[in-house]
Parts: structure tokens; C-alpha cells; sequence
């Protein structure tokens, strides 16, 4: 190792070593976190809100079946009432047959309405910056879910937050009166200015006008 070392003038080492020091700097530099809200792990299951999601939709959409073929069924046995001798009674009994198939359709689209606003409630609480950890255990405690989510705040707003701050810091302090009066005077002496350059310029046009139309009639003059 000496040997290896030895090879090479102490300068070239000391340059080798200060260029790999830099590098180790702006690699931990550039692999360290950027300042914003980090997403926390989730709370529940992401794959497991999927299912009960894809399961509210399919109840939803069975209860939209069954009430469907149910009114489309009264028709159909209304119309087949008008045979029977006891026709009314016939109609009664069909619309009957179709309030219970409607209070089943009612019974599973409730059950998947409880199951729609539990996943929008579990996707909310994965959002939090900092979601209670009561919430990570088995059985969180009854309202410990709508309190989190009325009282905390999203990885978007935490950000939105911080944004606001850092541009609060950064802006432009206001001007003292000082400064405005003598903004306004700066403004109104380049007006002047401009203003003054502007007659000089009209007056000197005046003059070689004035002067050319004296030399013209001078020589209109001449016998």
C-alpha cells in the first residue's frame, strides 16, 4: 500500500481525496429529503379498501337490478291481471310482489351506502400528515375516525401550508413613506424631463420652419 502511494506526488493525492470528499458531500446532499410533508405509512390496508370498494359497487349495482325487474315485472302482471275475474285484487297482490323485491333492493344498497362511507372514510385517514395512533389499532374506539378526519389535516394542506409561510417570509417588505415620496418625485422628474425634451424639440421644428419659409419668400422677392 505504501509503495502504491508512493507512486504518486503527494499533491495528486491530496486532490483525489478533496474531489472524493465533494462528491460524498453532494451525494448526501442530493439524497437528503426535500422539506415537505411526507406521506406516513397507511393506516388501513390500501388493497383491502380496493375490495370493499369493488363490493359497495357491486351491492349498489344489485339493488339497482332488483328494482328495476321488479317494476318491469308489475307491468308485466299488471297486464296479465286484466284476464283474471278479480282484477284489482290481482293488480293489489302484484304491487305487493314488488314493494318487497323494492324494500330487498332498499336493504342492499343500504348496506353497501355503510360500506361506500367507510372506504371514503379509510382513504381520507390515509391522507392525514399525522393520523392518531389510536387509528392502527385492531378496534380504534367509536368516533376516533370522524374525529381524526374533522381535526386533521392532509399531506396537500400541510403543504399548502408551508408554501403560504415560505412566501409570507420571502415577500417584499412594504415601503415607508419616505420611499413612496421619493419614488413619486423620481416619476414626476422624468416626466418633466421627457416633457422638457419633447418642447425643445417641437420649438426647434417651429424655428427651421419659421426659418425656411423666411429664406423661401426671400427669394419669391427677387426681381
Amino acid at each position: 500500500m505504501n509503495r502504491f502511494f508512493a507512486a504518486f506526488p503527494a499533491q495528486k493525492v491530496i486532490q483525489t481525496a478533496r474531489r472524493l470528499a465533494g462528491w460524498t458531500c453532494l451525494g448526501l446532499v442530493l439524497g437528503a429529503p426535500m422539506a415537505i410533508a411526507q406521506q406516513p405509512p397507511p393506516v388501513f390496508d390500501p388493497a383491502m379498501i380496493e375490495a370493499r370498494d369493488q363490493e359497495a359497487k357491486a351491492l349498489k349495482e344489485e339493488g339497482k337490478a332488483i328494482r328495476s325487474e321488479a317494476d318491469a315485472q308489475l307491468e308485466i302482471d299488471t297486464w296479465n291481471c286484466y284476464s283474471k275475474i278479480l282484477v284489482n285484487w290481482c293488480i293489489d297482490r302484484a304491487k305487493e310482489r314488488r314493494y318487497e323485491q323494492r324494500e330487498k333492493a332498499r336493504e342492499i344498497e343500504a348496506r353497501g351506502a355503510v360500506i361506500d362511507r367507510e372506504v371514503r372514510e379509510r382513504r381520507l385517514i390515509n391522507q392525514l400528515a399525522n393520523p392518531p395512533a389510536e387509528l392502527r389499532q385492531p378496534n380504534p374506539p367509536d368516533g376516533a375516525i370522524k374525529k381524526a378526519i374533522d381535526e386533521g389535516k392532509t399531506v396537500k394542506q400541510v403543504d399548502q401550508e408551508r408554501k403560504v409561510r415560505e412566501a409570507e417570509q420571502s415577500a417584499t417588505p412594504l415601503k415607508t413613506d419616505a420611499e413612496i415620496q421619493a419614488a413619486s418625485a423620481e416619476r414626476d422628474r422624468k416626466a418633466a424631463e421627457k416633457r422638457a425634451k419633447r418642447e425643445a424639440a417641437e420649438q426647434q421644428r417651429a424655428a427651421e420652419k419659421a426659418a425656411y419659409e423666411a429664406q423661401q419668400a426671400a427669394k419669391n422677392a427677387k426681381p
